[in-house]
């Protein structure tokens, strides 16, 4: 086994080789129908003659042969009791055949099944999943791990935790998957991935699959500007073109190497290929492999995220204050009782008045548990809200929160105390995010200075646990005027603190609490702050004044704070954005006051899901709000379907839906699902690894309007041609729409199919085309 000091040594002096792909290569040596893991323990001569090839084609790196060697994907293979038989062998596989040359690094990928709210899975069950494979690997005597193919970056934080459960001590190579337009599937930036495995304890951030090298450099580009970590990249061969028999990815290994010079140009740390990608492949990157990375130190801005919304800490913070029941029992008792619409649409106003994080107080805790604390977690991911700032007390409660948190949070706050320090301190090591530390370690120092030498005494402990300025916040404390504090010696420890270097914020509201004219008193005193290098406020965003007032005072600074992209839509397209669906209720009851319910079903809840929708294609919003408003309406378009007339609502379109046989990939088909539903489609979903036979039963049955197929996978992907010649051969009159991850657009044609689309929103466009079309 290799430690990470050693990794790293050897990654500064030299560039190490990955080998390639693993399913293709099995494929096109002939084992199309057994799931690649399984022939480590059913054909093991085949991963050792292609490990072998790897090697000898120049490899550092090999990986063991266990990308869906994950239990709960061997379950869907019905191969669960085969889990540590197949991972152990892998291991022993890649040993026999690295001979001492390469180190083996075992390999983890997707559980099938997104963590919430993306998906169903609790955090707690997906981390365990992985902690589980990793332990066998770490066993079994791998020399690192590399996590690969993610596309949710929840997921990927969940593989880094339960790895980490089982070692600290070997190296981790974490990598996404990105579309063109640099964003995953599930809406996470290339610069979200960077700003928040920044903190994370891995060694390697990369990107690997989808896109080929040219298409892949650019994303990638952006990776190496966000970073300091080793830098890691695995290319597809291409992109997949039918060949009337098999898919195939066509790219020579002479024009794939091509481009190795530039990702050596971005100081690429590890390369090798993805999808495609051969011995020969390989052999080509080795061989332009001839000179050590060049060492690239990027100056990256203190920045902290949700899983959609990256906002710069400079030049100045909105923390909104609103979501906190001090004071208000009706707000209090309704999240006790789990109820959490307040909470929501405190999240979006303070949202919809431009600020830029927002600080959770669920308020007195001693009356709730840890579940109170996962699900609002959960809510505001699935909402899109801003980034967060946890106000929460109990370190049991603070820790569960952050675990659920798909971004890079603020935390808020620790005292000075080595106790409390301690204990935030860990958590933002094993979590990430940025900590507000008080000015304070027993008792309130009178004077500003007392205040600046208490903050840099405690200074040097908390660099020596590896945590450095720009990850900390100093609250200089403000106090009450009316208890005859004065504001002055907090204004003072602001200047003293930014003069040495630190960030800085505060709990405005403090100031004033227990007098009038609050506003005026809170703006004449953050002016003066901000003049005095104030850097953060936690403060009411829903303020105008004074807002208006801090907007004046930062005119002269340069706006770096990343902007939503969504322009203010009309009130039904915003309440449906925002889940309010009491709101969205509402509408529709005035508008069957003067329309029809079938009226109202087509053309005011249906064009409102159709501009969400186009939201969605433009890249304005991304899966979250959009799985967010199909959940919303689907109540809606419910309760209206049951004021339909039943010859009326017969009219409704039909759609069946099937991952085909073989695949057993349904998150982008399910996508569909939530999105076509809640356009008033009326959804057959059969599920995934149907075979061609049920499908044609369910056409024969139902009578769709439409067909939707999924293929996510290189060996599956000519089963929708399987089902569109079976649909012609009995004169089945069905449109036919297909998708996933290995279609295009050439081999839907090829196929036969009516339509392609690259995603749920393009899906939903053909069909309302069609059904329009037939209306």
């Amino acid at each position: 086994m290799m430690n990470r000091k050693e990794f790293a040594e050897i990654l500064n002096e030299k560039i190490l080789i990955l080998d390639g792909g693993y399913g293709t290569e099995f494929i096109k040596r002939g084992y199309k129908n057994i799931p690649a893991e399984i022939l480590n323990i059913e054909y093991p001569e085949v991963v050792y003659n292609l490990q072998s090839e790897y090697v000898k084609s120049g490899a550092d790196i090999l990986l063991t042969n266990t990308f869906s060697g994950n239990r709960r994907k061997l379950k869907e293979l019905n191969y669960e009791e085969a889990f540590e038989k197949v991972n152990v062998k892998a291991v022993e596989i890649a040993k026999q055949a690295s001979k001492g040359k390469a180190l083996v690094f075992g390999d983890l990928s997707s559980l099938g099944e997104y963590p919430k709210p993306m998906g169903a899975l609790e955090m707690d069950e997906a981390i365990e999943e992985y902690y589980q494979q990793a332990k066998v690997l770490f066993e079994s005597g791998v020399d690192g791990f590399i996590v690969e193919t993610m596309t949710d970056i929840k997921e990927l934080k969940a593989a880094v935790y339960g790895i980490r459960k089982v070692t600290e001590d070997l190296p981790l190579i974490a990598h996404m998957t990105f579309e063109e337009n640099g964003r995953s599937v599930t809406g996470t930036s290339v610069e979200i991935f960077a700003n928040v495995f920044n903190d994370l304890d891995v060694d390697v951030l990369g990107i690997n699959c989808t896109l080929g090298p040219e298409d892949l450099l650019k994303v990638f580009e952006r990776l190496s500007l966000s970073t300091n970590k080793f830098l890691s990249v695995e290319p597809n061969a291409g992109k997949p073109i039918f060949d009337g028999k098999n898919l195939e990815y066509k790219m020579t290994p002479e024009i794939f190497g091509m481009f190795v010079e530039d990702y050596l140009d971005l100081g690429v740390n590890i390369i090798g290929g993805c999808c495609g990608t051969s011995p020969e492949h390989i052999k080509v990157i080795r061989n332009m492999v001839k000179r050590r990375p060049k060492k690239i130190i990027k100056e990256t801005p203190i920045m902290y995220s949700s899983r959609t919304i990256l906002n710069k800490f400079h030049p100045f913070t909105v923390i909104g204050e609103r979501i906190n029941p001090a004071g208000n029992k009706k707000f209090q008792n309704e999240i006790e009782e789990f109820n959490f619409e307040n909470v929501i649409k405190r999240a979006n106003s303070q949202k919809s008045v431009k600020a830029h994080a927002i600080d959770v107080n669920l308020g007195i805790e001693k009356i709730l548990n840890e579940d109170h604390f996962k699900q609002i977690i959960i809510e505001l991911d699935k909402h899109s809200s801003l980034p967060i700032s946890f106000d929460i007390q109990n370190i049991g409660f603070l820790e569960t929160a952050l675990k659920e948190y798909p971004g890079r949070p603020i935390i808020n706050s620790s005292k000075l105390s080595k106790k409390d320090l301690d204990r935030k301190l860990e958590l933002i090591k094993k979590y990430g995010g940025l900590l507000i530390v008080l000015a304070l370690e027993k008792e309130i120092l009178e004077s500003a200075e007392e205040r600046l030498q208490l903050v840099l005494r405690k200074w040097p402990y908390i660099e020596s646990k590896g945590i450095t300025k720009d990850r900390i916040i100093v609250d200089p404390l403000v106090l009450s005027l009316a208890a005859n504090n004065d504001p002055n010696v907090t204004l003072e420890t602001v200047k003293l603190l930014s003069q040495n270097g630190f960030n800085t914020t505060m709990g405005l509201s403090n100031l004033s609490f227990g007098l009038p004219n609050r506003n005026y008193i809170n703006a004449a005193f953050l002016s003066r702050a901000k003049s005095k290098g104030l850097t953060s406020a936690i403060l009411n965003p829903e303020d105008e004044f004074l807002m208006n007032t801090l907007n004046g005072n930062l005119l002269l600074d340069k706006n770096i704070v990343i902007p939503t992209k969504v322009e203010k839509q009309d009130e039904l397209t915003e309440k449906i954005l925002q889940g309010e669906e009491g709101e969205v209720k509402r509408i529709i009851e005035n508008q069957l006051k003067e329309k029809s319910p079938l009226e109202v079903s087509q053309d005011v809840l249906g064009k409102a899901m159709e501009k969400i929708g186009d939201l969605y294609a433009q890249g304005n919003i991304y899966l979250p709000e959009l799985l967010l408003a199909a959940e919303t309406v689907k109540p809606i378009f419910d309760y209206l379907n049951n004021l339909i007339p039943e010859s009326q609502n017969d009219k409704k379109a039909k759609v069946v839906l099937a991952t085909v046989e073989g695949d057993i990939h349904d998150i982008g088909k399910n996508i569909v699902a939530a999105v076509l539903r809640s356009a008033n489609f009326k959804i057959i979903d059969l599920g995934k690894d149907v075979e061609t036979s049920i499908i044609i039963d369910a056409v024969q049955k139902e009578k769709p309007n439409i067909l939707g197929l999924s293929a996510m996978m290189t060996t599956t992907v000519g089963k929708i041609e399987d089902v569109v010649n079976e649909l012609k051969r009995l004169n089945l009159n069905v449109k036919v729409i297909a998708g996933g991850a290995s279609m295009n657009r050439k081999l839907a044609e090829t196929f036969g199919c009516d339509a392609y689309a690259k995603d749920a929103s393009e899906g939903l466009k053909i069909c309302k085309s069609w059904i329009n079309l037939n209306s």
